[in-house]
């Protein structure tokens, strides 16, 4: 998994999740929306306003 998705109250359990899961670094950055997009978290329903990914992540 390249990047999470997190609301506030699981942005540390995407931290958590990212360094077990083997990511090399991970870097946290606030979620910005660009054409009124709306993530969800990847754990619950609520809108993400994280995203958890490596340096290496192609997707961003």
């Amino acid at each position: 998994m390249d990047e999470i998705m997190a609301c506030q109250e699981h942005v540390e359990e995407a931290l958590d999740d990212a360094v077990y899961g083997g990511f090399e670094m991970p870097i946290l950055d606030q979620l910005l929306l660009v054409d009124n997009s709306i993530k969800k978290c990847s754990y619950c329903d609520k809108d993400a306003i994280y995203v958890v990914s490596n340096k290496h992540s192609t997707t961003r």
